[in-house]
């Protein structure tokens, strides 16, 4: 049996990919698994397989808001001759409504809202549904963090690089800054307010 036509073969060829015709029938599976315990090992082999492919779909996905989120903030899309963001996905064939619930996912976990935590362990549509429930007893109150995260331009993008791929460590020094180094703190905000006359 082919799934290929000599077309198909021939293009395979040139790129280098192997391709063995060998179809696996049924009565090979029943030999190879003769035995209980040779099939309970490959049943719970297939589970782990399936779980891990799951798991970087969901990677995958959460890497997607990220970028749609970073696209559609900083107005990326401009830079193609498109007017509107709605006009990008549309070329590239997202649904709206779809890439909308990944914005919204994406600006949660930006946000402290949710952690990606939260996102792996219930899945898309759990996530979609308890940001548009907020009363949901999913998550406890205590995982949520009450304060409102921080917004501020920085002058350099190597400052602003450094602190974006360390956002946790950011916080730890700022909060341990403002604990323990207040005197330092006034330091620089009277040398700031100086510079800004």
């Amino acid at each position: 049996m082919n799934f290929f036509n000599k077309k198909d073969r021939r293009l395979i060829m040139d790129v280098g990919i192997k391709i063995n015709d060998r179809v696996i029938s049924k009565k090979e599976i029943k030999k190879e698994l003769s035995n209980k315990d040779e099939i309970l090992k490959h049943y719970n082999l297939l589970k782990e397989r399936l779980k891990s492919n799951f798991q970087k779909e969901i990677y995958n996905k959460i890497e997607s808001m990220k970028i749609l989120k970073e696209i559609k903030d900083n107005e990326y899309y401009k830079l193609d001759g498109y007017k509107s963001f709605d006009a990008f996905i549309k070329d590239y064939k997202l649904a709206k409504s779809q890439t909308y619930e990944y914005l919204k996912i994406a600006s949660a976990i930006e946000n402290g809202v949710i952690e990606e935590l939260f996102l792996l362990e219930n899945g898309i549509k759990e996530t979609i549904i308890f940001l548009r429930n907020s009363n949901s007893d999913t998550v406890k109150k205590s995982k949520q963090n009450p304060i409102k995260p921080l917004r501020f331009q920085l002058k350099s993008k190597e400052s602003y690089d450094f602190y974006k791929s360390n956002a946790k460590f950011t916080g730890f020094l700022l909060d341990e800054l403002f604990e323990s180094q207040k005197d330092l703190i006034n330091k620089f905000l009277r040398r700031y307010k100086q510079l800004k006359g």
